[in-house]
């Protein structure tokens, strides 16, 4: 049974497969992520054991359009009624309605090239709708308490999720962090110069506690980290 993490009050992550998700439970309940392919039954066990109905999901925000972070977002979908709203930065919502438009995440060129046989079983399978294009520094659906920080460089809509009154960034692929703070792989990173950037816009936030989709949390003088790593890039 896949276990799960406080990583703050209110945020818990659920790994899944391929990825880490959060659900938001201290509001309007709200999934941030949804894995690859198949990880639907895996949130919604984990909504269940959080003492919700899968019917309590008011929304789910994404940070980012790579399959292994929007792959589920139909299956859920498919299962829930009434429908969450869906909200994703604005540069990426035509390609959740339109998955045949999502780029190749893939880099160089070579390997782009490479994968893509592959890239048509990797992407949405159907389209989905997007109920909230997000900005910069807009609040989440039914979350004034959390806002959506744009940290372009990984994907042009690349987006980590801020709640200032916890004192966490959920940072999708902003970052690795393997022991020590690092930008995101240039191999999925479409624009590294925006993304070293966007790492410097992040240090101006404060915060206590930085999650990754695929690294364990830092919990400790997370900003401080960013900060530090903001002054090598």
């Amino acid at each position: 049974m896949a276990h799960l993490l406080e990583v703050a009050p209110g945020v818990v992550q659920v790994p899944v497969l391929g990825a880490q998700v959060w659900l938001l439970t201290d509001g309007p309940l709200t999934l941030v992520d949804t894995g690859t392919r198949g990880s639907g039954r895996a949130i919604l066990r984990a909504i269940t054991r959080l003492g919700y109905r899968p019917t309590d999901l008011a929304a789910i925000v994404l940070t980012h359009y790579h399959p292994d972070h929007v792959g589920a977002l139909p299956e859920l979908l498919a299962r829930l009624s009434p429908l969450p709203r869906v909200a994703i930065h604005a540069a990426e919502a035509p390609f959740l309605r339109a998955p045949a438009t999502m780029p190749n995440p893939f880099q160089p060129h070579v390997l782009r090239a490479l994968a893509q046989p592959f890239w048509r079983h990797a992407r949405l399978g159907r389209a989905c709708p997007v109920d909230a294009p997000l900005a910069d520094a807009a609040p989440l659906p039914g979350r004034p308490d959390a806002r959506l920080v744009h940290l372009p460089g990984h994907t042009p809509g690349s987006s980590a999720i801020y709640l200032p009154a916890q004192g966490v960034v959920l940072a999708g692929d902003a970052f690795e962090y393997r022991g020590r703070l690092a930008p995101p792989h240039p191999r999925f990173t479409e624009d590294p110069a925006a993304a070293r950037a966007s790492i410097r816009k992040l240090a101006a936030l404060d915060f206590d506690t930085l999650a990754f989709s695929h690294f364990p949390p830092l919990r400790r003088r997370a900003a401080a980290a960013v900060r530090a790593l903001a002054t090598r890039v």
